[in-house]
């Protein structure tokens, strides 16, 4: 039996209406995947470009004092790099601070990055200016902004702002920085909290060192005229500082005089919790020998970052690899995802995928209701023609099968088109991007397109697999028509 599959008569309009209704709910369902995939991964990197994907940071932090840093010597990055999966590794400090103006006063995080740090991103948002230098050489006091801080602060390029950020002990230590640079995200939560400079300046502004100090002064008293003193102190620790000279009998911070030629060292310390500091002293006795020599180990504040950021090359192996880094770092330390410091941002972006999930059931309905509209006028047209195959013997399986295949030729049509439909609108934003958005509202200024080639292919198969197994219920007319009675039909 052979059928037009454009239908005569009335069932032409229908087959073709059919067809189009199938075009376009392909077309819808790919524009979507594609815009929501690309939204949800364009939003993800944003994220991601202010942190990382994972962090390795205390267990406790910020739940007792000095739970905000993580010693160099407690994390093996080359362990951490050699784990498959494992993009890149780079040590980051983040303090809150307030950041401040002749005229205005900002609360902001700041962020402190090292030489190993991905500057990628904040280099394809930079809007004005240049990026800080992250060295830990570096003595130039950067400090990159926000648009957000720009505008509010009258902040740009070259202007001088002071940072006052709260170190171990509570107090708040101010340093003047000058703006290097701006950047703009478009996700105003971010942009308004963050302002990046070089690790070292958070390192040496919080703290969380030791370091030790020696001054030498000539101090005249009545008993011994002229003899020379020194004087010792510290910076940073977090308890009560413990004292201890080598080599004299000298106890405390003094002053202490300095009789006879001798060395002494200084050990700073303050009871275990963190990493002490050393410094040296020489001298030779009498008037006029050479002035005591004094040598300090530069304190212990480099030896402590805030944590370990790690970015993965497969975002789907992203708890897979949480679980590889927490059995790679020591007990104390945690691995926190950027799921979970952002929960509700990532449980709105996977909502995301209900909104895909409905259109592509409205869609599949749709096309299951116009191809067995279809298909109905089809058998209805050929009335007479099936009721003649019938009388002449053919069963009713082969028939229905025939109409299943003209529906599914119908059906295949109607893909084909909705491809070429959703696919080059697809492209053309993805080359063009001319349908742009509002990023204060949707965080990205134009409409993100991501091409999933492999999922997009399932869920056509899926389509055509169902509507196909769907038309065998409208094909069942046939069984219930009367040959006799077909025959007479007009």
């Amino acid at each position: 039996m052979t059928v037009d599959p454009t239908g005569r008569g009335i069932a032409r309009p229908v087959v073709r209406i059919a067809e189009g209704g199938v075009a376009i709910g392909v077309a819808l369902i790919i524009l979507s995947l594609a815009i929501v995939q690309g939204f949800q991964r364009d939003v993800r990197e944003l994220v991601v470009g202010f942190g990382a994907h994972l962090r390795v940071v205390a267990a406790d932090q910020g739940r007792t004092q000095g739970t905000d840093r993580v010693a160099w010597a407690d994390v093996d990055t080359a362990r951490l790099r050699a784990i498959e999966g494992v993009a890149q590794v780079q040590a980051f400090a983040q303090r809150p601070a307030i950041l401040e103006t002749a005229e205005e006063v900002e609360g902001v995080v700041v962020k402190g990055l090292g030489a190993d740090a991905d500057t990628a991103f904040l280099a394809r948002r930079l809007l004005a200016g240049r990026l800080p230098d992250f060295g830990p050489d570096s003595d130039s006091l950067d400090v990159l902004v926000s648009s957000i801080h720009a505008r509010e602060l009258g902040l740009e390029p070259g202007r001088r702002v002071r940072l006052l950020l709260a170190n171990a002990k509570g107090e708040m230590r101010p340093r003047v920085f000058t703006v290097c640079g701006v950047y703009e995200t478009g996700l105003q939560e971010f942009d308004s909290e963050y302002v990046f400079c070089g690790m070292h300046h958070l390192q040496q502004l919080s703290g969380w060192g030791i370091a030790a100090r020696l001054r030498v002064s000539d101090r005249v008293v009545e008993d011994l005229p002229g003899v020379r003193y020194v004087q010792a102190s510290a910076s940073g620790g977090r308890s009560r500082l413990e004292y201890q000279w080598k080599g004299v009998a000298w106890r405390g911070p003094g002053p202490h005089p300095l009789e006879g030629s001798g060395a002494a060292r200084l050990v700073v310390s303050d009871g275990g919790e963190t990493l002490p500091d050393t410094a040296w002293i020489e001298w030779v006795d009498g008037q006029g020998m050479p002035p005591p020599t004094v040598r300090l180990a530069g304190g212990t504040d480099d030896r402590y970052i805030g944590g370990l950021e790690l970015r993965v090359r497969d975002y789907g192996d992203l708890w897979t690899l949480s679980d590889s880094v927490f059995f790679a770092v020591p007990y104390a330390l945690d691995v926190r995802s950027v799921v979970d410091d952002h929960p509700e941002l990532f449980q709105w972006l996977s909502m995301l995928d209900l909104n895909v999930e409905l259109i592509i059931g409205l869609m599949l309905v749709i096309a299951i209701l116009n191809m067995a509209s279809a298909l109905l006028l089809l058998m209805l047209e050929r009335t007479r023609s099936i009721g003649l195959m019938k009388a002449l013997g053919m069963p009713d399986g082969p028939l229905m099968a025939v109409f299943v295949r003209l529906a599914v030729r119908i059906l295949v049509r109607g893909l084909l088109w909705g491809n070429a439909i959703g696919f080059g609108l697809a492209l053309l934003q993805l080359q063009t991007g001319w349908i742009t958005l509002d990023a204060r509202s949707y965080y990205l200024s134009t409409v993100p397109i991501h091409l999933d080639w492999m999922r997009i292919a399932l869920v056509e198969v899926g389509i055509l697999v169902a509507c196909a197994a769907a038309m065998f219920l409208p094909a069942r007319y046939i069984s219930r028509l009367d040959p006799v009675e077909s025959l007479r039909f007009d």
